[in-house]
């Protein structure tokens, strides 16, 4: 038996060599090339000029550049318990097992079978009219294989990589999304909070220009008509400040959803502790795009969906595949590992489809136009994220001079209400002119709240369009 055998090894050896030298049919992937303007339409100034850039660092912890302990606590509560999170991490396992499938079919397969019988038969059943008592013992070990001539199969792993690191991508673009969704949540309560304060700071001028209406009411220097308009936009006021208190109560209902804390409770607060963070570095938009999880996952399917053309030409070609079968078989246990029951096989099977109805041709042309579907969404992606890295920037940029020039306006208005209700009290102006101006400053002092949060939201959509934050320059 070993010197048959060693023939047949020679060629499991030389078919082996034929499957390291195969080619591997299919287009091999390229990166597609974006024309993507050298800056973005945004002026923002940046902190160093582009001739002099270092590499972006993106960081993952990009929400502690706003130094909130309250918002750390509540970005780490979003990490352990969020749902949307739990569910992409496991679409990462179910990946992990399609890559283990696919790559499974590089290996041979080997199973182990084992069996044994033992029959009779009466005179009755038996041609020979003899009674007689039967035994057949039998074990093998065999193995299977594919020969991956034209690369089916690496091509199938290739793919089925390429949707794991989707499915990673897909988590951390997940990730990304709930923490921005977070840290807007947090800045949009603290927007709230700080209009609420203002609110109650006018209700508490409101009462007191109505203490001073009242008085000269009762000296009759002043007609009801001041009281009652008093009362008006003071009611007006507090209607107001309700329907803000409303108003957080529903944010902090989704901040207990997003960190899976249904029954959270944020102290109050306001928007000064928050300060800005700063702005990119400079850089090329394909370097700083490059941090940006969809895109990375976008690019990882086009690598997966161009695989596939591989296989379905792959199929166009004769498929070999190698089977193999050592073991024993004997009539009594006590010779069954014996030299003489010794069995053994083996095939070389080999198989050329020679019409399949167009099946392969509709299979390779659903690969393709997978592919080119795949493109068109990696393009779109890295187009949209280049606007909206545009667009979180020109807000940055245009809340950043809006608060200054508000930040003036309550200034002056504050002001304003002061003299008015002194020169009211003093009996040189009516009430109509202290209504306006506590109605400026009041206007005046929400904006700057408003817009306040609104920089700072906006500095969260431009963490999130750049895949995450940076390291602040150290200024020597």
């Amino acid at each position: 038996m070993t010197e048959s055998a060693s023939p047949m090894a020679l060629r499991f050896t030389l078919l082996a060599a034929l499957v390291i030298a195969g080619c591997t049919v299919g287009p091999d992937y390229e990166r597609p090339k974006m024309d993507l303007p050298g800056q973005f339409n945004a002026e923002v100034p940046q902190s160093t000029p582009a001739s002099q850039k270092a590499p972006v660092e993106i960081r993952q912890d990009w929400w502690t550049l706003f130094d909130d302990p309250e918002l750390n606590r509540l970005e780490s509560l979003a990490l352990a318990n969020n749902a949307d999170l739990q569910i992409a991490v496991a679409r990462i396992a179910q990946a992990q097992g399609l890559a283990l499938q696919a790559g499974a079919a590089q290996y041979p397969s080997l199973s182990l079978e084992g069996s044994g019988t033992r029959s009779s038969q009466g005179a009755a059943a038996s041609p020979s009219g003899i009674d007689y008592l039967d035994s057949n013992y039998q074990g093998s070990a065999g193995f299977s294989y594919e020969i991956d001539l034209w690369g089916k199969i690496r091509r199938s792993v290739e793919s089925a990589d390429a949707q794991l690191k989707a499915s990673v991508f897909d988590r951390d673009s997940v990730r990304l999304v709930m923490e921005g969704s977070v840290a807007k949540a947090y800045i949009n309560l603290r927007t709230l909070d700080a209009q609420i304060k203002v609110t109650e700071s006018s209700i508490h001028t409101r009462r007191e220009t109505l203490r001073i209406a009242q008085a000269k009411l009762a000296g009759g220097l002043v007609s009801p008509l001041d009281i009652n308009q008093a009362r008006a936009t003071l009611a007006s006021l507090q209607a107001a400040q309700s329907e803000l208190v409303r108003q957080r109560a529903i944010v902090q209902n989704q901040l207990a959803v997003l960190t899976g804390v249904l029954d959270l409770k944020i102290p109050a607060s306001g928007l000064g502790a928050l300060p800005v963070p700063p702005m990119p570095p400079a850089g090329v938009p394909s370097e700083l795009l490059e941090g940006r999880p969809d895109i990375r996952k976008a690019e990882e399917q086009l690598v997966s969906a161009n695989a596939q053309i591989g296989v379905a030409k792959a199929n166009f070609f004769p498929s070999f595949s190698l089977t193999g079968l050592y073991g024993a078989q004997s009539l009594g246990f006590s010779n069954f590992l014996s030299a003489g029951g010794s069995v053994w096989a083996a095939t070389l099977g080999v198989t050329q489809p020679l019409f399949t109805g167009w099946l392969l041709t509709g299979q390779l042309d659903t690969a393709k136009g997978k592919q080119q579907e795949a493109l068109g969404n990696y393009i779109r992606t890295v187009r949209v994220a280049f606007a909206e890295v545009g667009d979180a920037m020109t807000s940055v940029q245009q809340t950043r001079e809006s608060e200054s020039h508000l930040a003036t306006q309550v200034e002056a208005s504050t002001r304003a209400q002061q003299i008015a209700i002194l020169r009211y009290e003093a009996g040189y102006v009516d009430y109509l002119t202290v209504l306006e101006a506590q109605r400026v400053a009041n206007e005046a002092s929400l904006a700057y709240a408003r817009n306040r949060g609104g920089r700072l939201q906006a500095s969260v959509d431009l963490f999130r369009s750049l895949g995450g934050g940076w390291q602040p320059e150290i200024k020597k």
